[in-house]
């Protein structure tokens, strides 16, 4: 390879495993999910697939209650920026024992004022359902 050649390759290269690199990190838009989940005793995990969303979106004040047999679960999604910000978000509902119930979670888009609050309600498909997990995601660009 001539000098002249490996002067130019040479910042092709380091540019393209640069991108590769950042481009692996971040996931497309739309795709990077935040797992929110909960029972009624309170317990609490958090699987965090985008950082950036989990730092502009918050859960606070998480009620459970069981009314008819089934579980009930409210809460609201603070926005801690100044701009109104549109977020997705889907709940699924698992067994005593952590088992999936059957069930098709919608994504429920939203809009959620600068430094605002969103309530977010729902009630278990079925009496089984003792654990809600929440997902929260980045619109989804329409394709």
């Amino acid at each position: 390879m001539t000098n002249l050649m490996q002067r130019h390759l040479a910042p092709t290269l380091a540019a393209l495993a640069a991108c590769l690199a950042g481009c692996a990190s971040q996931p497309p838009r739309g795709t990077a999910t935040n797992t929110y989940s909960a029972d009624q005793a309170g317990k609490r995990d958090e699987f965090l697939g985008d950082r950036d969303l989990a730092a502009k979106f918050v859960l606070v004040g998480i009620k459970t209650e069981t009314r008819d047999g089934r579980l009930r679960v409210q809460f609201d999604l603070k926005n801690t920026t100044s701009a109104d910000l549109a977020v997705e978000w889907a709940i699924d509902w698992k067994d005593r024992n952590g088992f999936r119930i059957d069930t098709n979670p919608h994504w429920q888009p939203t809009m959620v004022t600068g430094q605002g609050f969103q309530s977010i309600q729902a009630t278990a498909p079925t009496p089984e359902a003792a654990v809600f997990q929440l997902q929260l995601r980045k619109p989804t660009p329409i394709r």
